[in-house]
């Protein structure tokens, strides 16, 4: 699945900053899936007129080439499972809160036995930003531009460290204020310090990390079946102030 260059955004700030939730591994659809703190978090953000940045797995999608039995525990067929997403989603799409949606694994299971792209569909039918599996990102907020890099993910961390690690070393290869990714089902945010020399002078630049929580409830689920840590359930929120050069996160 291609992604586009650059994903350029102009966020209007509430007073001094612009906030975002990264919303993403959902899994709407599995009978763990936490459909009311999904459905509250949706309400929130539009409600307070918050943008939504879409970090895949929204939806469960199992197949017959899925590991485990899921295709058959699963509450509804992928389809249907595919159209409620789009249809709880289309209010914050009409409000034009939703900045760019990222295609996650299990979305990616449609793909790899049908060919269709159902991520690429979800964007399609809500108009909005189509990311691919990752992408380049730039906010402008106010007098201040943020540049960040956003993946679904593929690590098979168990732990927080772990994750965090794996997160860290993917974060390598960018020079950005923010490295997101999904897929770990953990609520995680760290900070990376850098330094540069600008005109003689050497600086320190700041690189959020941030992995970006879930919502599968862990009795009945895998995490219990195999014995992983529980959890915290959610979606971060970040904000971008407007007048300084700044970014704080906060579940």
């Amino acid at each position: 699945m291609s992604a586009i260059r650059c994903n350029r955004k102009r966020l209007i700030p509430k007073g001094d900053f612009a906030d975002v939730i990264f919303l993403g591994d959902v899994h709407w659809g599995s009978p763990q899936c936490d459909k009311l703190k999904f459905q509250a978090m949706l309400d929130y953000c539009l409600k307070s007129k918050t943008y939504v940045f879409l970090m895949g797995d929204m939806v469960e999608m199992s197949t017959r080439d899925s590991v485990g039995s899921g295709v058959y525990e699963q509450e509804a067929p992928g389809g249907t499972q595919h159209e409620q997403m789009v249809e709880m989603l289309r209010p914050l799409a009409e409000k034009k809160l939703i900045l760019g949606s990222l295609a996650g694994n299990h979305e990616e299971r449609v793909y790899k036995s049908t060919g269709v792209n159902i991520s690429k569909m979800l964007a399609n039918q809500l108009g909005v930003t189509y990311l691919g599996d990752a992408c380049w990102n730039e906010f402008r907020v106010g007098k201040q531009t943020y540049s960040f890099y956003s993946l679904h993910g593929r690590t098979g961390s168990r732990f927080d460290g772990t994750a965090l690690l794996a997160l860290e070393r993917i974060s390598t290869s960018f020079y950005a204020d923010l490295v997101v990714m999904g897929h770990s089902h953990k609520c995680i945010n760290s900070i990376v310090v850098m330094q540069k020399v600008v005109s003689g002078r050497v600086t320190e630049h700041k690189k959020h990390l941030l992995i970006t929580g879930a919502y599968l409830r862990y009795d009945g689920g895998y995490g219990q079946t195999l014995g992983l840590p529980i959890s915290k359930l959610g979606s971060p929120r970040v904000r971008f102030y407007a007048s300084k050069k700044d970014i704080m996160i906060t579940w």
